[in-house]
């Protein structure tokens, strides 16, 4: 009686430690598909934006850090205006956007600066290297912002962005 109750605990184990496996392999994966996504938040809707979806352009520019140094590179991705456009956005109804990375570091950025020709980008390549997201060797992107004294408002391993009137 003893060995048949021990063959059902190892079996229970088993079991339990197989489905174990399994959900963490399957939450990896979802992970990791969400990393080539951007999330839109918009009229209260939420739509996955796949990155390599984008309609890329390549576009260059200056900004500074916050010790002053100012640095020059060269990008590929989409105006934050066009991407919102592409995606039936009412800009006129929308005042400010706030984006916000993996580690919930978060920006905001007026419909004005928005509207700015090559103010605002969603980048997904960084002289000539793929933007990474939160988890190594995994495709990201980040927001780059052109004429801020700093580059406090770029924010990289986007994960969000989110219209607000």
């Amino acid at each position: 009686m003893k060995k048949k109750t021990l063959w059902i605990a190892a079996v229970a184990l088993l079991v339990i430690a197989v489905l174990a496996v399994g959900l963490i392999v399957r939450n990896g994966q979802t992970a990791r598909e969400a990393a080539g996504a951007v999330t839109l938040k918009t009229g209260g809707q939420a739509l996955q934006i796949p990155l390599g979806e984008l309609d890329q352009t390549a576009f260059s520019g200056e900004t500074v850090n916050g010790k002053g140094e100012r640095f020059t590179h060269d990008y590929r991705g989409v105006p934050l205006k066009a991407l919102l456009e592409d995606r039936q956005v009412d800009l006129s109804a929308v005042s400010t956007v706030t984006v916000t990375a993996a580690d919930q570091f978060s920006a905001e950025y007026t419909i004005d600066e928005i509207n700015e020709k090559g103010k605002v980008w969603l980048a997904v390549q960084v002289d000539g290297q793929g933007v990474e997201g939160i988890d190594p060797g995994t495709p990201g992107a980040q927001m780059v912002v052109f004429g801020d004294p700093n580059s406090k408002r770029n924010v990289r391993c986007l994960t969000e962005i989110e219209t607000k009137p």
